[in-house]
């Protein structure tokens, strides 16, 4: 079974006259694909299946409820009107895109494989510990413990299970966020990718995310977990929700930004010169996890975060 990890009444927002999609594809020596229907883009099969829950197929009575209002919830959200019911539908979609794409079971494993290599290293030490002195395992135990070549294999739908199993919290985490909601009226149109729900650091030295999500060429969305940095902002609204026009340079950040976060391909509704380089610009940034070990009293703190970051070329 096809399943979309983007929906289709997602993707049709972001469509051409012609009801197709144009793909740029990352990493790869042609750039530019051939048009494509929502149908025929970011989907896998069985990708919903996940076999360590007792109804492996639970998404099917998950996602009816937030995919059917989607496209209302969106023109509501256009006509500048948000109520306690959008809010909800539209978060509950969001945690799916959260949770259950491609690049997050892929960043789910890298999560869960950080957390679990101060074991992996432990138990390596204490391994040649056990090794005679001078014997040849034991050497390249020790050059591969210094070198941290020896990490766990973590099941790629272990991470989906975890995350399908948080939806409710992760979906009530973003309904009670403060929402801003941006109201493109400029020329340059935000676009999309197969990773469109990306983690957002309004600084360098922020740590905690916000979650942006382009929902059509002429309107996103930014939640955070508290207040929102309005500064930036014009027309902000004095409320814990705002509907606000970017201005042009945080419209090309935020295109810049789903371009690296992308997992293979970037979709905008037209053929676009400029977009095709900036792709290939971006081509080797990717959305990855980073790591802090900090010692504490009894043992290390482990902190995770969610970043893009370009990948070292081979040497």
């Amino acid at each position: 079974m096809k399943d979309h990890y983007v929906a289709q009444t997602y993707l049709e927002a972001f469509t051409n006259s012609n009801g197709l999609l144009v793909p740029y594809y990352k990493g790869k020596n042609t750039i530019l694909g051939k048009p494509k229907s929502p149908k025929a883009v970011c989907f896998e099969i069985d990708g919903d299946t996940n076999k360590y829950l007792d109804d492996h197929r639970i998404l099917d009575k998950y996602l009816p409820q937030f995919e059917n209002s989607w496209k209302q919830n969106i023109k509501a959200l256009r006509d500048r009107y948000l109520d306690a019911t959008v809010k909800y539908q539209i978060s509950g979609y969001v945690a799916f895109l959260r949770s259950c794409t491609p690049t997050s079971k892929r960043l789910g494993q890298e999560r869960i494989r950080a957390n679990m290599q101060l074991t992996v290293q432990k138990f390596l030490e204490h391994s040649i510990n056990v090794c005679p002195p001078k014997n040849k395992a034991r050497d390249v135990i020790e050059m591969l413990i210094q070198q941290k070549q020896i990490t766990t294999e973590i099941d790629r739908q272990f991470p989906h299970a975890l995350g399908i199993s948080q939806l409710l919290s992760i979906s009530e985490c973003l309904l009670k966020g403060s929402w801003l909601i941006l109201i493109n009226e400029s020329e340059r149109p935000f676009i999309t990718s197969d990773n469109p729900a990306v983690a957002y650091y309004h600084s360098q030295n922020v740590t905690m995310a916000q979650v942006y999500i382009p929902l059509a060429p002429d309107i996103a969305l930014m939640i955070a977990g508290d207040a929102i940095d309005t500064r930036d902002i014009i027309n902000p609204s004095p409320s814990k929700d705002f509907f606000a026009v970017p201005k042009l340079h945080y419209i090309d950040k935020f295109n810049e930004l789903i371009i690296r976060a992308a997992e293979e391909r970037v979709l905008h509704h037209s053929v676009d010169n400029k977009l095709e380089q900036k792709v290939r610009e971006n081509a080797e940034w990717y959305m990855t996890i980073v790591v802090d070990n900090i010692p504490v009293e009894r043992g290390t703190l482990v902190v995770t975060r969610e970043l893009t970051r370009r990948r070292q070329a081979a040497i």
